[in-house]
């Protein structure tokens, strides 16, 4: 992400411009109700699926407009999985702005207030890739809402190394796609903890595929950072690539085991006894 980037980006923060935001009941509701004014509301818990990247090459317009992706239809096997305990709802967002901005919408923090209101007890984001960055920028920015918990799952949460890129997107989404760079996440990243007294449940999942330290996209020291590490996030393993996480029934069920157990916080063994599993062979590449 070069400078003049970086500061485009600063600047969006400052101003706080919005970004289209939608929001839909897909559990109970099989159709994908828009969720808006108000929803429908079955249990005491909620979910919120963020979805990440979604390139359109062909039709770049589409970028601007908020859509579901595959694995958030109310038929995917993530949704039918958490339904049972869970009202879910899908979260779609414009992609042309850097993930920051979105985090900061006032779209998006108004659609998680609608869940407030509702009254759930339990407020989880699912955030996959991009979405998993978007989830823990937005808690780490709106400290008091009634989020409850973060799943992360193959999150570039240190960046990835093919965000450097400049071709294979767009123009309009190039300000989201390098808002992904290593260097734009160590410029625009937020505390784990705003409140250390109130440490958020918060849980990393970390995709890898066999004999390699990434999920083919994304590396496993940018999907379990030090920041979280330092802070005692725990991270969980599933050996499946970046794109099959939420879709593939066995990783699926230890997203949605996350999502109803409650999460605790790693010891310093703990957390060092994952670093000998998941990051040992690996030299840091995200100093």
């Amino acid at each position: 992400m070069g400078p003049s980037l970086l500061t485009i980006a600063i600047f969006l923060l400052s101003v706080g411009v919005d970004v289209p935001v939608e929001m839909w009941q897909v559990a109970p509701d099989l159709q994908g109700k828009p969720a808006r004014k108000e929803l429908r509301k079955t249990k005491d818990r909620a979910v919120l699926l963020i979805p990440g990247l979604k390139l359109h090459p062909v039709r770049p317009a589409l970028a601007a407009c908020p859509e579901m992706h595959k694995w958030q239809h109310p038929k995917g096997e993530l949704v039918r999985a958490l339904a049972p305990d869970f009202d879910v709802f899908a979260l779609g967002y414009a992609q042309t702005v850097p993930v920051d901005v979105v985090a900061r919408s006032v779209a998006l923090r108004t659609s998680v207030e609608l869940l407030e209101k509702a009254g759930y007890r339990e407020i989880v984001l699912i955030g996959h890739s991009a979405g998993g960055v978007l989830a823990r920028q937005f808690v780490s920015i709106y400290p008091r809402t009634g989020v409850t918990k973060v799943i992360t799952t193959a999150a570039p949460h240190a960046g990835a190394l093919l965000a450097r890129m400049p071709f294979g997107y767009p123009k309009l989404q190039a300000p989201f796609v390098q808002s992904l760079t290593p260097e734009a996440r160590r410029a625009l990243a937020r505390p784990v903890d705003p409140d250390p007294d109130k440490p958020i449940d918060m849980v990393c999942v970390v995709a890898r595929l066999p004999k390699l330290l990434s999920d083919g996209l994304v590396d496993v020291d940018s999907q379990w950072p030090p920041e979280c590490r330092a802070a005692g996030v725990p991270a969980v393993l599933v050996e499946i690539n970046h794109f099959e996480v939420l879709m593939h029934p066995d990783s699926v069920a230890v997203v949605a085991r996350l999502a109803r157990e409650k999460l605790r916080r790693w010891t310093p063994e703990e957390v060092e006894q994952a670093i000998q599993l998941l990051l040992k062979p690996m030299r840091p590449r995200y100093p």
